[in-house]
């Protein structure tokens, strides 16, 4: 993955931590409306990216990683459950 999809999966998370924030100032519950992504895609997304993908299911849900470096060497795993992605962290 490249320093602009790092980048994107950090600001996507900033966004939706702030629109979480706000629902529950407003009383109101977020809804993503995001499709799931196909696990063919995140592998071979994961692949294209230099990364290292991986899957396990449990209790009836799919769970998915992409650890990868970013042009500067720094490390970051994606997950994703059910193909719907939730967190970058570093690795």
């Amino acid at each position: 993955m490249n320093s602009y999809d790092t980048r994107r999966h950090h600001l996507v998370s900033i966004v939706v931590g702030a629109a979480v924030a706000l629902a529950a100032l407003l009383g109101t519950a977020a809804q993503a409306d995001a499709e799931p992504i196909k696990e063919s895609t995140i592998k071979s997304e994961c692949k294209s990216a230099g990364g290292s993908y991986s899957t396990v299911n449990k209790q009836g849900t799919r769970f998915s990683t992409c650890k990868y470096k970013d042009n500067e060497g720094n490390g970051y795993v994606d997950y994703y459950a059910d193909g719907e992605y939730y967190s970058t962290r570093p690795a």
